[in-house]
């Protein structure tokens, strides 16, 4: 919130509320708007010889941290300061994390300098993705399903 009582005014053709302009880089903008519930977060490209804004990606209050930490990644990769493939989703962290698991639970041989890496891996995944244990089970409970679908028998008949 300091940030953004602190920021200047963003000042732009067509915007009709108040949003307060946190960082701005190679054409891109990121923007804070304080609204009742919390502040919504966008970033937005300039057009019309900074004068004008478009392409706005919204990050709302109800997203709690995780929408400022998106609008900050959307910004970085929209600004080009971040190469947008070197990115992950929450839910590939939660699929590389299953199975760095699994392999360090396994009977597999591995070098101490790898299972030193991959308990590293683990370890940065379990801080980055706060709702973690949720996405494993959830991808666990899909591989279930998956399984018990396949054993089923084939009952389709030939007429």
């Amino acid at each position: 919130m300091t940030l953004i009582e602190q920021a200047p005014d963003l000042k732009a053709d067509g915007l009709g509320e108040n949003y307060k302009l946190l960082a701005e880089f190679n054409g891109a903008v990121l923007a804070g708007h304080p609204g009742r519930y919390g502040v919504e977060f966008v970033t937005w490209e300039w057009s019309c010889g900074r004068t004008g804004l478009w392409q706005g990606h919204y990050y709302d209050p109800g997203s709690g941290p995780n929408g400022y930490l998106s609008a900050k990644q959307d910004f970085c990769v929209r600004s080009g300061l971040m190469d947008q493939h070197r990115l992950f989703t929450n839910e590939q962290l939660a699929e590389v994390y299953r199975y760095v698991s699994e392999t360090l639970e396994s009977a597999y041989p591995i070098t101490p300098e790898r299972q030193k890496l991959l308990e590293g891996v683990s370890e940065q995944i379990r801080w980055a993705v706060p709702d973690l244990p949720e996405l494993v089970s959830y991808s666990n409970e899909r591989d279930l399903e998956a399984m018990s679908e396949e054993e089923q028998p084939d009952v389709t008949m030939e007429m």
